[in-house]
């Protein structure tokens, strides 16, 4: 009786240990694991990570809460017939927070900072809410950065590929707006439309300057890339006196073609714009072509891109046209003409992607004043900075 007892207690003794065996090797081997997945993140994702503060998927009210933001600082010097100037200056540094609530809303708001952080607070860059029930359809509200025409208006600052958008871009096109926009896609067409508010302040509006409206759709169209898309977009300004958000042009159009084959991409943009208040109607094309020239080079998923950008715009009259307000207008205030030349050459270091990377460019433009028989700017804009967003 006492052996059989002996025995089992033996065994049960054998089993527990066992037990206690598999379960040491299984959690040694999910914290190896864990380890593994650690070790293999870069330390550029690692930093990234921390600013997402929370995530669960299977939270029935909040999956996600992080923040956001960007900073880009930049030297330029211009050198031109006119005269020369130079700085350095902290072109963008916006800071906010995202949250997404119920699995199908995004909440978002961020602030932009005065450049030398005194007093720090500027003005609201971004506050709105949108709804993306499906990846076929969005809505959002609020107050947005205008990127709903054009080529290199439909890119966000944080991912655009020069220092800055061309000439008619920023002449034509809005910077934040208070508003609402619908986008979507079905099948090989995308779609977009919207209304804003015509006025707007450092945080919302008070709808006093009439409204603007967009539309616009697109369609998968290759050409002769791996792959492209065509897009057609129009901007509408009622052109009430008071507006203050939307530029003097009554009616904007613009068609659009994005394409890419391996390494090289192509963007080819012809914008028009019809001038209220006496602003003379506008024509531009651009042609924005792109590189890679290598990936790996001295880090992992590094990449060297090539940036090249010609602009041509013309006015249908004497003076339509205005000098980039950076820059150009440092040298020549308030310059204008009928004829604009602008040829832009680049080279982007991109260490984390567009989340950390170090930009160098050089743009030479020239502006043709026709009213007085001679040009307005000839000369050459060089940047150097760099572009970090979270």
């Amino acid at each position: 009786m006492r052996k059989r007892l002996n025995i089992s207690t033996a065994f049960t003794g054998l089993l527990t240990a066992a037990l206690g065996l598999l379960q040491a090797v299984a959690q040694n081997t999910e914290t190896a694991t864990f380890s593994k997945r650690i070790e293999e993140q870069s330390v550029y994702e690692r930093i990234w990570d921390t600013a997402r503060l929370y995530k669960d998927d299977d939270n029935p009210v909040i999956q996600s809460f992080a923040l956001i933001g960007r900073y880009q600082g930049q030297y330029w010097s211009v050198d031109a017939n006119q005269g020369n100037a130079s700085d350095w200056e902290n072109r963008r540094f916006y800071l906010g927070a995202e949250a997404v609530l119920f699995h199908d809303f995004t909440v978002q708001a961020q602030i932009k900072t005065t450049e030398n952080l005194e007093p720090f607070y500027d003005t609201l860059y971004q506050a709105f809410v949108r709804w993306a029930p499906s990846e076929a359809f969005s809505l959002s509200v609020g107050r947005l950065d205008f990127q709903f025409t054009g080529l290199e208006r439909s890119v966000p600052s944080r991912n655009i590929v020069t220092f800055e958008r061309g000439l008619l871009a920023n002449q034509l096109l809005p910077q934040e707006v208070v508003g609402a926009v619908g986008q979507g896609k079905s099948g090989d067409f995308f779609y977009q439309a919207g209304v804003f508010s015509g006025s707007i302040e450092d945080e919302f509006t008070h709808f006093e300057g009439g409204f603007g409206a967009v539309a616009g759709v697109g369609y998968k169209l290759p050409l002769f890339y791996d792959e492209g898309s065509l897009h057609l977009d129009y901007l509408y300004n009622n052109s009430n006196p008071a507006n203050d958000a939307l530029k003097p042009y009554n009616h904007i159009l613009s068609l659009w073609h994005q394409g890419r084959s391996g390494p090289f991409g192509l963007g080819v943009d012809l914008t028009a714009g019809h001038g209220i208040e006496g602003k003379k109607p506008v024509l531009g094309v651009t042609v924005l072509p792109t590189y890679v020239l290598g990936k790996n080079l001295f880090l992992k998923d590094d990449a060297l891109e090539a940036v090249f950008r010609y602009q041509y715009a013309v006015s249908d009259g004497d003076n339509g046209l205005k000098l980039k307000q950076r820059y150009e207008q440092e040298v020549v205030p308030s310059g204008s003409g009928k004829d604009y030349h602008a040829v832009y050459v680049g080279f982007n270091y991109l260490i984390y992607g567009d989340r950390f990377k170090l930009m160098n460019g050089l743009e030479y433009s020239v502006m043709q004043d026709s009213a007085h028989g001679h040009d307005s700017f000839n000369g050459w804009t060089f940047f150097s900075g760099v572009r970090v967003y979270f």
